[in-house]
């Protein structure tokens, strides 16, 4: 998980590893976690990914992982409409 403080705190409450970030050092963050190999599923925030969509799809596309997902964050406005696993079977294609 990369997204702001409130999100990954979260999601580390749920058992998962996160990174926080800004907005200034998103893509760092995303290739420091792309370069460590071991994650199969990484989510970014909306917010985070704004600008990265050139190099999330050049990682989704060409790398053998991992898959990147953008989800809400939760001090987006809209906040979440559907549920995390709903975000992460869309962009997988399959259902969990």
């Amino acid at each position: 998980m990369i997204g702001d403080m409130h999100t990954v705190s979260a999601f580390r409450l749920a058992g998962a590893e996160g990174v926080v970030s800004g907005p200034d050092s998103a893509e760092t963050r995303l290739n420091e976690v792309v370069g460590k190999k071991n994650a199969g599923i990484v989510l970014i925030t909306n917010e985070l990914a704004c600008g990265l969509e050139e190099r999330i799809a050049q990682i989704n596309l060409n790398l053998p992982g991992p898959v990147i997902i953008e989800i809400p964050g939760m001090d987006d406005r809209e906040g979440f409409r559907r549920s995390t696993m709903s975000y992460v079977s869309e962009a997988l294609g399959i259902s969990m």
